[in-house]
């Protein structure tokens, strides 16, 4: 490990050692203000990681609303950080390890530095961002457990890759149905709950889709991301909260005597729908939350401006049903689009994306003669 000359760069203490992936690595409690410290003095580099972002050193939208909030928890002192990672390089640093007489070990780092080249490197930036906010809440006595990974280049992309590709997240249905960080998930799962023409045996709470031989309406992701978008009610404490649900899974029923595609059906009747119908889709969710959030706001009658969506549209002479894909209103939108099956059949399919989530809100909102909330 070479030739130690002057006084050691860093001295890291109390230590344990680990085995894994074929070598052994050490792991300890490292402190905010380690973290600060080390990589003011360039003793650790933010640099090495996999993830293209870090790469390119420019941070794409998903993280940097992952580490905006990292930074907002730890600011606030109640983040949930998990296990955190460095590297060692052993090609290109000089450091020796010692065992005391308790079992613990100490590293003494003489040259290099640490990196960020096995993981972590999105929890560390948002450590090191709440560490400098001029807010000054950060704890910089908050203990981090921190693995120090001894790899070379080689084995910190085999660790690294293996972090980021193997096992699977928990989706987030599964994810949001379990937890709720903010006041419109909350509203979500209390409509849900709350509602007798939802419920877990009708909104799947488990997968972010609904498998298409499924009677269920649709996955809980779906009305979390509808209640984010588009509810505008921003209660601030329990009581208002416990209002607003009171005034959704009213509506719900109000929607559902209007539109009984919005509740529960049969399998068969379901899976009729599917191809067929945009009522109960998820972009049709959507829209029916754009509406109840405008009753909500500007204190209407739900029933009476529902009851549009249960009278028919004319094409050619012809009534239709204005959920029908046969209305035309829906390709225009964007929201069906012309597709070919495997079996050469044309057919017209549902296009989900931000776009065709607002088009659609907008369009039942001009429907019932109601204005939402950009």
């Amino acid at each position: 490990m070479g030739n130690y000359k002057g006084e050691p760069l860093v001295v890291v203490r109390h230590l344990r050692e680990v085995d894994d992936a074929g070598v052994t690595h050490f792991e300890g409690i490292f402190t905010g203000s380690w973290f600060e410290d080390a990589e003011s003095r360039d003793l650790l580099k933010l640099e090495g990681n996999i993830r293209p972002d870090w790469q390119t050193g420019k941070m794409g939208a998903k993280t940097k609303r992952k580490v905006e909030r990292w930074v907002e928890e730890l600011l606030a002192n109640n983040a949930v950080m998990g296990n955190l990672s460095v590297r060692l390089d052993p090609s290109s640093a000089e450091y020796e390890v010692e065992r005391d007489e308790d079992g613990d070990y100490t590293l003494t780092l003489w040259s290099g530095a640490f990196d960020t080249g096995v993981d972590s490197q999105s929890r560390i930036t948002a450590i090191l961002r709440a560490a400098r906010n001029d807010l000054g809440t950060f704890r910089g006595d908050t203990k981090f457990a921190t693995r120090i990974w001894i790899a070379d280049d080689e084995l910190a992309a085999r660790v690294g890759s293996d972090y980021n590709t193997r096992g699977d997240k928990v989706n987030d249905t599964a994810a949001k149905f379990a937890y709720q960080d903010n006041a419109e998930k909350r509203l979500a799962r209390a409509l849900l709950s709350g509602s007798a023409h939802l419920g877990i045996d009708n909104i799947e709470v488990l997968k972010n889709t609904v498998s298409a031989s499924s009677s269920k309406l649709v996955a809980f992701n779906t009305l979390t991301q509808a209640m984010e978008s588009y509810w505008h009610g921003d209660p601030v404490n329990p009581a208002e909260e416990a209002l607003q649900a009171k005034f959704l899974v009213d509506f719900w029923d109000a929607l559902v005597d209007i539109r009984r595609e919005f509740g529960r059906l049969g399998k068969t009747e379901r899976q009729s729908l599917r191809g067929a119908s945009m009522a109960g889709t998820a972009l049709s969710i959507h829209g029916v939350i754009a509406v109840a959030d405008a009753v909500y706001q500007q204190g209407l009658d739900a029933a009476k401006v529902l009851a549009p969506l249960a009278e028919p549209v004319y094409q050619n002479g012809e009534a239709l049903d204005y959920f029908s894909y046969d209305n035309p209103v829906w390709t225009k939108l964007g929201a069906l689009v012309p597709s070919t099956d495997s079996s050469g059949v044309e057919k017209l399919t549902l296009r989900m994306s931000f776009q065709t989530r607002k088009s659609v809100a907008n369009e039942l909102l001009r429907r019932v003669g109601v204005v939402g909330e950009d």
